[in-house]
């Protein structure tokens, strides 16, 4: 009975009550696209790899994700003189697999297919929707972090970065 008062004493304190009342902190933030973009597939000019995902060999070609963008497609067929052809617009990809000359990946919760047979304009050939759910739409994928709150009017969610945030109204 002796331990019992200090131990509630420590827990009623260690308590956090204000998830909407904090200050500028690190939390997570939503990256949006928008509705018109998330819809729109097909190749594209080549561009900067800026947040560079798994690449893929195939043939004299290496196919690497734009993380939630797409996919560049590089010949490869002098290594030292690899060079981007495309980008295959494809928003919220983050994988891909190729066989017999056609290239799966994710957009959103489909999955798409390209030919490849052209190489320089991969077309869409097909779709199967709702291939997967879609995951991290309303919260982050981690435990215990504060967040803002997801804003439908700003487009579909395609990941979550770390900012700093003022007052973030979230938590999970």
């Amino acid at each position: 009975m002796r331990y019992l008062y200090p131990l509630l004493v420590l827990f009623l304190f260690s308590c956090d009550t204000g998830w909407g009342d904090q200050p500028r902190i690190t939390a997570y933030v939503p990256i949006y696209i928008s509705k018109q973009d998330a819809g729109t597939v097909g190749a594209v000019a080549a561009k900067p790899t800026v947040h560079a995902g798994k690449i893929y060999a195939y043939g004299n070609y290496l196919f690497q994700v734009e993380q939630n963008e797409g996919i560049h497609i590089i010949d490869n067929s002098n290594p030292q003189q690899a060079h981007k052809i495309v980008f295959l617009k494809v928003a919220a990809a983050t994988e891909l697999a190729i066989k017999s000359g056609y290239l799966y990946t994710n957009h959103l919760n489909d999955m798409v297919v390209f030919d490849l047979s052209d190489i320089a304009s991969p077309r869409l050939v097909n779709r199967l929707e709702n291939a997967f759910p879609q995951i991290g739409q309303e919260y982050p994928p981690f435990s215990g972090v504060y967040f803002e709150c997801v804003d439908p009017s700003k487009g579909v969610v395609v990941g979550w970065e770390e900012k700093q945030v003022d007052n973030p109204k979230c938590r999970r």
